[in-house]
């Protein structure tokens, strides 16, 4: 069993359903990629596994427990990471204090400070610039410590969306070593990116969502993928 399943899911906000039936699998070591054009459905699928939208119907699970029973902040303690769009960080705290409030999962003070240890090795310029406001960070950097915030909670699952968005392209080659690098550590990454090519670079599955839907589920080397991302990019109906 994969360590996240989601089947047949539905999801959206309030009477509108934006995501109508999504399948997908992370497993520990990977990384998924969720593909679609704006507007598919992606951003609300990872709000939906993180508990932040409900699921009308369908199943998701984390390691076999259903996930409908647990809040958002259970499903954050059972191993489940976040890092939304738009590098979602206490600008006007520093870089530390960022990482600490990270710590809230961690099981004990002890654990947490070890783990505050292994982002500042991770990321050494983090650790450089540690008592720095978050908003004095470039914009790589800002998504380097969300990334990291998510990760001080020492997750199984971590929801990345659209990491690579606005960065230079020097800085996006980082970002990528970062996830794969995460892959490499166990982690299950499920990654929502615009950028085809970055994903696909990251990815060893991918599925792709169009209206709503998943219309592709596959090894990132299958062929027929790239059909499959352009029909959905192309807005029309994959039947």
């Amino acid at each position: 069993m994969s360590t996240l399943e989601v089947q047949a899911i539905a999801c959206g906000y309030g009477d509108l359903r934006v995501v109508t039936d999504a399948t997908l699998s992370v497993d520990a070591g990977s990384v998924t990629a969720l593909l679609g054009r704006n507007g598919a459905g992606k951003t609300t699928t990872l709000r939906a596994i993180a508990g932040l939208n409900r699921i009308t119907s369908g199943r998701a699970t984390l390691d076999g427990a259903d996930l409908a029973t647990m809040p958002a902040y259970r499903r954050a303690r059972a191993g489940i990471a976040y890092v939304q769009e738009g590098k979602r960080i206490f600008r006007s705290r520093t870089v530390e204090e960022n990482l600490l409030l990270g710590t809230y999962a961690a099981s004990s003070t002890t654990r947490g400070r070890e783990l505050m240890g292994e982002m500042y090795e991770r990321f050494p310029l983090l650790a450089e610039r540690r008592k720095l406001r978050a908003a004095q960070l470039s914009g790589g950097q800002q998504q380097m410590l969300a990334i990291a915030q998510a990760l001080i909670a020492d997750p199984r699952v971590l929801l990345l969306d659209e990491p690579s968005a606005g960065l230079a392209p020097a800085i996006v080659g980082q970002v990528l070593d970062v996830i794969r690098d995460l892959r490499t550590r166990g982690l299950a990454v499920l990654l929502v990116e615009q950028a085809v090519e970055f994903a696909l670079a990251a990815a060893d599955r991918v599925v792709v969502l169009n209206l709503g839907r998943t219309v592709h589920s596959g090894h990132a080397t299958d062929t027929g993928l790239r059909e499959a991302i352009q029909r959905a990019y192309m807005a029309e109906d994959v039947l």
